[in-house]
């Protein structure tokens, strides 16, 4: 397939994917991606490898509050892109990597600039303008949709030199070890915003207990979730409240 033609339709693919997601539809994972990225280029059995490597580091990786993670949806497109061009799977995921790290940097700019759209359309509708509403509320999803389709059109496009994209990165690999390291620390600043909306001084004996038994005890994610559920029936059915689970 020609490079213009494979690079624009996986970027629409990813910029579509992202308003899709931002509807709670969420149709465009690190696996999805990937495969999808493989149909293209002939080779599903890479393109399974490096999404389903991409969903496995981004296990735990979650926007609470107002955080910013890395994108690995993204990074398995370009990822499997390049791993078909060099013919390594190590160079594929790696480039994955990197650009889920870089891609925190156009989230942020995609969530700053909707904010202006946004602002637009409170306006609108202050005014009563009902047509100037939709229209800047409909705006507003372009900065989304950009920010996802141009790091992925640009990147397919700069494989047809796969040496030059890798002498290139290798000149940067100081930014993208400092990228990797912010990666890490975003969750916690995520769970900070998040412990910041909470009454902790009533419930923090909870948080306590998630935490030792997350910490100390190695409980998995659904376990901690079981284990919350139970306690917060005991919590409420002290209180003399019932908690009614929905048929």
């Amino acid at each position: 397939m020609n490079t213009f033609i494979l690079a624009l339709l996986l970027g629409l693919w990813n910029g579509i994917g992202i308003l899709i997601g931002l509807s709670g539809i969420g149709i465009s994972t690190s696996l999805t991606n990937g495969v999808i990225t493989g149909l293209f280029l002939g080779d599903v059995n890479l393109g399974f490898k490096i999404g389903a490597t991409c969903l496995l580091m981004s296990i735990g990786f979650f926007t609470y509050g107002g955080a910013t993670i890395p994108d690995y949806t993204t990074g398995a497109i370009f990822g499997v892109v390049v791993g078909k061009a060099s013919g390594s799977y190590e160079t594929g995921l790696a480039m994955s990597t990197l650009l889920a790290l870089l891609m925190t940097q156009m989230d942020i700019l995609g969530r700053s600039t909707t904010t202006v759209f946004q602002h637009a359309a409170d306006h609108a509708l202050e005014k009563n303008s009902i047509p100037k509403f939709e229209m800047w509320t409909l705006l507003g999803t372009l900065p989304w949709f950009l920010s996802r389709f141009i790091p992925v059109f640009v990147g397919v496009l700069l494989t047809d030199n796969i040496q030059a994209l890798s002498d290139f990165a290798n000149q940067f690999a100081w930014l993208s070890n400092g990228l990797r390291i912010v990666g890490k620390a975003l969750p916690a600043v995520g769970f900070a915003l998040l412990l910041s909306y909470m009454d902790l001084k009533t419930y923090w004996p909870f948080m306590v207990l998630g935490y030792a038994l997350f910490a100390y005890m190695n409980v998995g994610t659904i376990g901690l979730a079981i284990i919350g559920v139970a306690a917060a029936a005991l919590y409420l059915s002290a209180k003399g409240k019932k908690l009614e689970l929905k048929k």
